[in-house]
């Protein structure tokens, strides 16, 4: 890696640790660093990503737990069905071609796009149904598993629901799972090649540090920023994130159908 793609590797990283911290969607700052400015195929670019998502994880649960909240037994006992969900998405990931992959994700940009949308005009929450959260965190770790781009987006709707209405509380829950099926997730692309006949490496380990640093920070940082403002001065960035990261997937869908 040359300084320029350290630089720009870091600051993605920076950028998606805070936004993903507070809402979602911007794991797609690490695919941007990885493909353009390191030159990494989607196939590695995708499971390069996983390393960056520990860091968001761990720093925002150690930066609210530094600001006095403490994920209870409850968000633990919920992280571990991320597990098992975790490696199952890094096998669709591990076999699903490029145009699976990013038709997935563009799915999952309109859906936060249009959440985005909705959140803005919805008065009426709908009612709490805790049983959703085992199913729906084994949701969560196989969305990790396979794209991790817009886990935090899941995460939130899955605990809204399930979990708690309080804003900081349901993030300090989705920090517990993130770092549990991030973890599994890397554990799983970084046994691949001892798992899988004929199977490469899927993870740079150079790019994936640098993004873990940028990540790191920018995760600690804002779980702050959290637990004293709230959520809504991001929502518009989140939103142009989406709509951008979009875009690029149909150029990218187009061209993948016109070369075959």
């Amino acid at each position: 890696m040359d300084l320029a793609a350290i630089l720009i590797t870091v600051t993605a990283g920076v950028a998606m640790g805070a936004i993903n911290n507070v809402a979602g969607g911007a794991g797609v700052f690490a695919l941007w660093a990885f493909q353009y400015a390191c030159g990494l195929p989607l196939a590695v670019a995708n499971p390069t990503t996983r390393l960056g998502a520990v860091g968001v994880g761990l720093f925002a649960w150690l930066g609210f737990l530094k600001a006095g909240y403490k994920a209870p037994a409850r968000a633990w006992r919920l992280s571990l069905f991320s597990i098992p969900g975790a490696l199952a998405g890094n096998l669709l990931a591990l076999r699903a071609p490029d145009l699976v992959f990013r038709v997935y994700l563009a799915t999952v940009l309109l859906l936060l796009i249009l959440r985005q949308i909705r959140a803005g005009r919805q008065k009426i929450e709908p009612a709490m149904r805790p049983g959703l959260g085992a199913p729906g965190c084994f949701l969560i770790g196989v969305h990790m598993g396979f794209a991790q781009v817009g886990t935090g987006f899941i995460a939130v709707l899955v605990l809204l629901t399930s979990y708690s209405r309080d804003f900081v509380q349901t993030n300090v829950a989705k920090s517990v799972i993130v770092i549990a099926s991030s973890i599994a997730s890397l554990v799983g692309f970084a046994l691949a090649p001892l798992l899988f006949e004929k199977q490469p490496p899927v993870i740079a380990w150079g790019p994936a540090l640098c993004l873990a640093l940028g990540t790191a920070t920018g995760s600690f940082l804002a779980s702050k920023w959290t637990v004293n403002k709230g959520s809504r001065v991001v929502q518009r960035v989140v939103f142009v994130i989406a709509a951008l990261a979009l875009a690029e997937q149909i150029v990218q869908i187009v061209l993948l159908l016109l070369a075959q």
